[in-house]
């Protein structure tokens, strides 16, 4: 299926500026690798931060995605069937539960939603299907953004 004349297959105009052509395009799987792991050091409030040295950065993600904002109960003696062994193994459960839990008691905290890591993860992606050849327009559109948006996160790569 074509698409309509009116849908540009360029990129947002430089505004009479010639265009450059793109960098190569780094790998995806290792660069957002790269940056989730400097995002976790940089950007992650320092509980979370804890959280990615006792379970794992892939973990704390899935935490967050879940309930992040929200208040959660780490117990001190977790059962397999916790809803958080469920999300993230119970080994891992337990492994915060032995950190968290103090004289037999667990730990009822609000989890951070950690916005600024996401918002950074997601600009990576951007970044880096813009480089491979996407449009402003199909990113806009994944992404659940304004082209505008779009268009500023991509201007550091463009110029």
């Amino acid at each position: 299926m074509n698409a309509p004349e009116f849908i540009s297959r360029t990129p947002f105009p430089l505004h009479g500026m010639p265009p450059s052509s793109p960098p190569p395009p780094p790998s995806r799987s290792s660069g957002l690798r790269q940056a989730a792991t400097a995002l976790a050091s940089e950007l992650l409030p320092p509980r979370l931060r804890e959280f990615v040295r006792l379970i794992g950065l892939p973990a704390t993600l899935r935490l967050i995605e879940r309930y992040g904002g929200l208040r959660i109960y780490i117990p001190a003696h977790p059962a397999p069937d916790h809803p958080l062994a469920g999300l993230i193994g119970f080994d891992k459960l337990r492994a915060l539960s032995a950190e968290y839990a103090v004289d037999g008691t667990g730990l009822r905290f609000v989890l951070p939603k950690a916005q600024r890591a996401f918002d950074a993860i997601r600009n990576e992606r951007i970044r880096t299907d813009f480089s491979t050849g996407k449009s402003v327009r199909a990113l806009a559109a994944e992404h659940r953004l304004v082209e505008r948006q779009v268009a500023r996160i991509v201007a550091d790569i463009v110029f």
